[in-house]
């Protein structure tokens, strides 16, 4: 019981962290809608999408990899960072000659145009700096590092989109701009709180290429499922688009963002849960995993209720009455949401049991669902197919992941979704913790 309140203890530090950071993000949403409309939203979104995209492919689940191997004993944090380094250049080199080769081919326009096309440039190296620089932060445990950095970014961005707003020059580039430099302070502010210089180095450059193949084969395990993942996620957005257009887009994106707010839990619970779960037995990681999946998606559930109920008010005052048709798509698409959150704990077991590539296929059989269900429904049901589409292929994937937990633990995949008794033990003690010492009176000396 001890062992649970503690979990619970770091996932509420990591979950203020995603309240925060994704907090900031909701506003930065907020202030785009607004200053510039559906069209405005949903032009930001696809560039936005594309540079997660290309970082995703280009960073080969480094990220991951550095959590695992740092857990695990494999290799020091310096030869982590160095071997990450190596990669990051590689990054760089793609990125300029992706750009330039676009350029030559097809003209300076990628959903963004003109001067703001280039900023695709640095946009996919700082994004990638800054999963790798983070990564070492979780992999440490020091999530309250972790949520600075991640708060930082937000809120240079919130700020300065604000102030470009109220002077009446946020354009489409000025805010992809202040995307992009949001993402080097923060890449700066991460290097400073690792403090790499203080690290031991003596004998840490020898096995860097060994480590830089260790991480990738490893990593492109697990970001082959990252990136199955995000097209699960995002591909809607660009079948919305050439179906129903940009402004269509910039609904879908309200509606996503809402719902995907509901992820700050399961994140939280994830980011939390990968390096403690990669430094314990088979039989202890598979009882806390179980014991997270089913906390995990009480609270997730209780949460969606709420979204619900307050949407239809919330979008009208947040985005303006031009996004009053999000509504019918959120509501549709949190059942998924809710399979989605499962899913991501259950992946955590299987990436701390070096089986990460399980949660791929699951993720891979969600993808192929997405991709027929999105051609069946988008043109037909437009904004609302999209939604339903997504939930059905969500469920496609926590079906699947449920199938592989129970391979890998011994356990049925069932258990991981039905709420016990001793979970809810758990909250009421917490409570009560927290009622007694509200409540206590200081002691005389």
């Amino acid at each position: 019981m001890s062992g649970g309140r503690a979990l619970v203890a770091h996932v509420n530090i990591v979950f203020l962290s995603q309240v925060v950071s994704y907090g900031l993000a909701f506003l930065w949403r907020v202030i785009l809608a607004q200053a510039l409309g559906d069209m405005g939203l949903g032009t930001y979104s696809l560039f936005y999408t594309s540079v997660l995209v290309a970082a995703g492919a280009m960073s080969l689940g480094v990220g991951w990899a550095n959590v695992y191997y740092m857990n695990k004993g494999t290799y020091g944090p310096a030869t982590l960072l160095a071997a990450s380094a190596l990669v990051w250049v590689g990054v760089v080199s793609l990125s300029v000659l992706g750009a330039l080769a676009h350029a030559w081919v097809r003209g300076t326009e990628a959903f963004v145009g003109g001067k703001a096309y280039w900023l695709y440039i640095p946009a996919v190296p700082v994004l990638v700096g800054y999963l790798f620089l983070s990564s070492f932060l979780q992999g440490q445990g020091r999530f309250l590092a972790l949520m600075v950095v991640a708060a930082s970014q937000g809120l240079t961005a919130v700020v300065a989109a604000a102030v470009l707003w109220a002077l009446g020059r946020l354009s489409i580039g000025w805010a992809v701009g202040t995307w992009v430099a949001s993402f080097l302070l923060a890449d700066g502010l991460a290097l400073v709180a690792l403090a790499p210089h203080r690290w031991q180095w003596a004998g840490a450059l020898g096995p860097v290429l060994q480590a830089v193949g260790d991480q990738v084969r490893y990593g492109i395990q697990s970001q082959l499922g990252n990136l199955a993942q995000f097209f699960n996620y995002r591909l809607d957005h660009y079948l919305v688009a050439a179906f129903a257009g940009r402004g269509a887009v910039g609904q879908y994106t309200v509606a996503v963002g809402l719902s995907e707010s509901l992820w700050w839990i399961s994140s939280a619970v994830v980011t939390v849960l990968a390096p403690r779960l990669s430094g314990m037995g088979r039989e202890e990681a598979a009882d806390l995993a179980l014991a997270a999946s089913r906390n995990t998606l009480l609270v997730m559930g209780v949460a969606a209720l709420g979204l619900a109920l307050v949407s239809p008010l919330a979008i009208r005052v947040l985005f303006g009455p031009e996004f009053t048709s999000a509504v019918g798509a959120l509501v549709i698409l949190l059942p998924g949401t809710l399979a989605n959150g499962a899913a991501m704990v259950v992946g955590s077991y299987l990436f701390s049991q070096g089986r990460a590539i399980l949660t791929t296929y699951s993720i891979v059989a969600a993808l192929t669902a997405t991709v027929a269900l999105d051609l069946v429904f988008i043109p037909w049901l437009e904004v609302e197919g999209a939604a339903l589409a997504s939930t059905l292929a969500y469920s496609v994937g926590l079906a699947s992941a449920l199938v592989w937990f129970g391979a890998v633990s011994g356990r049925p995949g069932w258990s991981l979704l039905v709420v016990r008794r001793s979970d809810l033990r758990v909250y009421v003690e917490i409570w009560q913790g927290m009622w007694r010492r509200v409540w206590a009176r200081p002691q005389a000396d």
